[in-house]
């Protein structure tokens, strides 16, 4: 079993502190022993977590901006025929893109130093891309557009498919640069926006929206190109290598098609078993809300999979391990308080937000937060740990795992409780791929660390939730019962990191030093760590 440990920790956390000790240092505090060159590749690390974070942000919540707009004009059942359209479309994006968004950004970043192979691989890949986005268009308009109602409607939605062919992002993350793909969205995405509330005005205006949201997706892939001349050379020559590239990529393809069976599906099987506009509309207004607070749990995936790359293909395979478990800390720091949050406030926002006639979006809501730490954990281990160690195969087997689950439960759960057990099944599926991903890992990340956290987090956010919860019973309703609420539980959780001087916390305080942002303990820890790699005594 692979370790990760400080040999001068003996006390009864033993286990917890040997596991995350280093991480803390390396991915928390950014103490790390190398000076130099190290120091300035952490910074790019901190600052490609940000733009990463504005990325998957910015991707979801400017949409989520026109939500209360779209809902009053659109109505449920508006949403709804775009949800189940845009559901059908996917599939064929995702066939389009063939596996190579992870597998781009994953060879890139084995040769992000060579300029020559660098770009060779890039115009091999984007070609590849390209003849995938060809066939699937070709596949598309012969097998659903003679057999759809509303014709207009799935013809724009299509052009999300050609989206496909220009989007490079797998390119900058694998070269670890997110800054250019943070530009590009917010850009496309705030014209999209200003687009919507100046010429969506009645339910009619319904292709006119999917036509706006698909050229935000395509102005943003336009603009990321602005910013390969600095990467790219003229290569020596450049060759397709299809099979060279298909293999590896279709088990790539695989985890991600199983992965969108259960994020797509769902909206695709509410419709055909249930015949009903609305409840997609439900579950669609229910899965932004969510996206949007689970990007905020896994943002760090895409900057840490690069990362693990670099240091995977280097020969510093022990420098992964700490980082994973600091990837955890936080998926637990976050993930269990917003899940606890967004369960107290839900009932008042939902009116606020959505308007009338969304409350069923409540209880589809409130099955939906507990994905927030499961699917923060899946992300950890998968994307973060599987793929760029290349074992996406473990990855692949345990989403068709998930996904199985899911058809299955989708079959007996839709028909009981339409939009709810779409919900309740997707859970169920994601806490089946967290699972096996666990058993896969087990002998090379310890589990006893990772529950240790859960457990520390869970107890932090059940005394806020427990004080949220009395306030709740007393404040006034609307949106400021929703300040009544959510100022004092930051407050309490803000308290409890800082009282325990928690790692998490000192990321946000503005120290002149890496070491203040280290636990009074943790520092010693980190010096004499530093000692014993530096010496050979092998002790602190």
């Amino acid at each position: 079993m692979r370790k990760v440990v400080c040999q001068h920790r003996n006390d009864s956390e033993k286990d917890l502190s040997d596991a995350t000790c280093e991480g803390q240092r390396l991915s928390l505090a950014g103490n790390i022993d190398r000076k130099g060159e190290d120091t300035v590749r952490e910074k790019s690390f901190a600052q490609n977590y940000i733009f990463n974070l504005i990325y998957q942000i910015v991707a979801i919540a400017l949409p989520l901006v026109t939500t209360p707009y779209l809902s009053r004009v659109l109505g449920a059942d508006g949403i709804g025929q775009y949800s189940f359209a845009q559901s059908i479309v996917s599939y064929f994006a995702l066939a389009a893109a063939l596996g190579t968004t992870m597998y781009g950004q994953r060879q890139i970043a084995k040769v992000k130093s060579d300029s020559q192979a660098r770009s060779q691989l890039f115009f091999e890949i984007f070609i590849f891309r390209f003849l995938g986005v060809a066939l699937a268009c070709l596949v598309y308009c012969l097998a659903i557009m003679p057999h759809v109602n509303f014709p207009l409607l799935y013809a724009v939605a299509a052009i999300e498919i050609l989206t496909v062919a220009l989007d490079i992002t797998w390119f900058y993350q694998g070269v670890e640069d997110f800054g250019i793909i943070a530009i590009g969205t917010t850009l496309g995405r705030l014209v999209a926006m200003i687009c919507v509330f100046c010429f969506v005005k009645t339910k009619e205006d319904l292709v006119l929206y999917v036509c706006l949201y698909c050229a935000s997706i395509l102005l943003g892939n336009l603009l990321s190109f602005l910013g390969l001349r600095r990467y790219l050379v003229r290569p020596k020559g450049v060759r397709l290598r299809i099979l060279l590239h298909l293999l590896p990529a279709l088990a790539l393809f695989a985890s991600q098609f199983a992965i969108q069976v259960y994020t797509v599906l769902d909206k695709t099987m509410i419709g055909l078993i249930t015949g009903s506009d609305f409840e997609n509309g439900y579950y669609e207004q229910s899965q932004k809300l969510i996206k949007v607070l689970i990007a905020l749990v896994t943002s760090l995936g895409a900057v840490m999979a690069s990362r693990v790359a670099v240091l995977w293909n280097t020969d510093r395979k022990k420098e992964v391990y700490p980082l994973l478990y600091g990837s955890f800390r936080l998926v637990f720091a976050l993930g269990l308080p917003m899940a606890a949050g967004v369960a107290l406030i839900l009932s008042r926002f939902v009116p606020i937000f959505y308007g009338g006639g969304f409350e069923p979006v409540i209880p589809i809501i409130m099955v939906l937060v507990f994905m927030f730490p499961i699917l923060g954990c899946s992300n950890v281990i998968g994307i973060q740990y599987l793929v760029p160690t290349g074992r996406e195969k473990w990855l692949t087997i345990s989403v068709l795992c998930g996904a199985g689950v899911n058809v299955i439960l989708n079959l007996f759960f839709i028909r009981q409780w339409q939009a709810m057990g779409a919900a309740l099944a997707s859970v169920m599926a994601e806490l089946v791929v967290t699972t096996v991903q666990f058993v896969v890992v087990r002998k090379e990340v310890k589990i006893r660390p990772v529950i240790g956290l859960l457990l520390r987090y869970g107890l932090f956010t059940a005394v806020m939730g427990a004080v949220g919860y009395g306030i709740g019973r007393i404040a006034p309703g609307g949106a400021l019962g929703i300040a009544c609420i959510v100022l004092p539980c930051v407050a309490i959780y803000g308290l409890l990191l800082l009282v325990t001087r928690d790692p998490v916390f000192q990321i946000f305080l503005k120290r002149r030093t890496k070491e203040a942002t280290v636990a009074p303990g943790e520092r010693q820890e980190a010096r004499l760590s530093n000692d014993r790699e530096n010496s050979d005594e092998g002790k602190a």
